[in-house]
């Protein structure tokens, strides 16, 4: 009796904040669903996971995943050494990928109930490397979320295949860029179709922000149709600079790094070495807040 009680009570309960919010749950998987308020409370979110189908054309490649950090750091030694090779020589061919991944988003609307159902445009944002979904609601005063929120938008911050909540396959036949414009463009068909937010949006507008940006454009050229805008944030047409970006993040294994957050990740996963790691390409003092949540969240990258 005990347990049918408490069942009803969180029917009940479920029923009364969806009703309060009005924040649509449609196209998370079932019992995955919280709400919870923006960084500075000028929206309401609801996360959750998506599930995301996708087929990929991925490269086949000769390269096996670390053993040891020394084999980490001594792989990518080689990889932006004068001259070298290791890129072309690695990759042996093509592979059909073809998978459903779940994908942990966060899907926010103007705290404003009366402004839901008018909303036409949504922005999907796509993060970079080393980090995950939360900075763009990283706190109060510092939140893109925030911010859209108040000019009328909605917002779906995700994280990317291999990354805070979604899956992580594996890190390098599976989790390659190619894949990842797939992930975006599923994610943008699923609102025009209505499957996700269960809104019928006028407008998707891509936001990238590092390799996010990356991403978008990748998903610009094969999918044109996809998006009505786009917003690239820390992008640049040269990749001179990349090595210098890479080797800056000083990639560790994940596993070994942090054994308490990612000790079950294969070891193809990488992360930021420490807070020196992430404001070193990213951050000038003194122009930032040290004691920022910022510095300390990290999360997975992958090898490939």
């Amino acid at each position: 009796m005990r347990s049918v009680c408490l069942f009803i009570l969180s029917s009940v309960t479920t029923a009364v904040t969806l009703a309060a919010t009005g924040v649509p749950i449609q196209g998370f998987r079932a019992g995955t669903v919280k709400f919870f308020p923006s960084a500075g409370k000028q929206a309401i979110c609801v996360n959750g996971i998506v599930p995301v189908s996708v087929s990929s054309k991925n490269v086949i490649l000769d390269l096996a995943s670390p053993t040891t950090q020394f084999n980490a750091t001594a792989i990518f030694q080689e990889l932006f050494q004068a001259g070298s090779t290791i890129a072309q020589r690695a990759q042996l061919g093509e592979r059909l990928v073809q998978a459903t991944y779940g994908i942990g988003g966060n899907l926010c609307f103007p705290r404003n109930r009366t402004l839901i159902d008018a909303i036409k445009t949504i922005q999907i944002l796509t993060h970079g490397v080393g980090l995950e979904k939360s900075y763009w609601d990283i706190a109060p005063g510092y939140s893109y979320v925030d911010s859209a929120a108040i000019a009328g938008y909605a917002t779906f911050a995700y994280d990317r295949l291999g990354v805070g909540q979604s899956d992580h396959p594996d890190p390098i036949q599976e989790v390659q860029a190619f894949l990842e414009v797939e992930i975006l463009h599923g994610l943008a068909q699923l609102f025009r179709t209505k499957k996700l937010g269960g809104r019928n949006f006028t407008n998707i507008i891509g936001v990238g922000h590092s390799f996010g940006s990356i991403l978008q454009v990748g998903a610009n050229r094969k999918y044109p149709r996809d998006f009505d805008g786009v917003v690239l944030t820390a992008f640049t047409a040269t990749i001179t600079n990349l090595p210098y970006t890479i080797l800056a993040n000083n990639p560790s294994i994940a596993a070994l790094n942090q054994p308490d957050r990612f000790g079950k990740l294969l070891y193809g996963y990488l992360v930021h070495n420490d807070a020196i790691a992430i404001q070193e390409p990213f951050f000038r003092y003194p122009y930032f807040d040290p004691a920022g949540k910022y510095m300390f969240v990290k999360d997975a990258t992958t090898l490939a």
